[in-house]
């Protein structure tokens, strides 16, 4: 009785349709406002230069 199936090729067709799946995600509009590249202000890129914190937060010695 013959294979229904060959385990090299299912593992290729899952490859590819892997990377198909990674390329289409990569390249959506949801990918890019998240990554801070959709043409809008995120917090990633509001960060103040001048902050203490890496988070933008300011310096305690600053506070009120």
């Amino acid at each position: 009785m013959e294979k229904a199936y060959s385990p090299t090729r299912v593992l290729v067709m899952l490859g590819i349709i892997l990377i198909l799946i990674i390329a289409d995600h990569l390249t959506s509009p949801t990918f890019a406002f998240n990554s801070g590249h959709g043409n809008v202000e995120t917090a990633l890129s509001q960060r103040d230069e001048t902050a203490c914190a890496p988070c933008g937060a300011p310096c305690p010695s600053t506070r009120n």
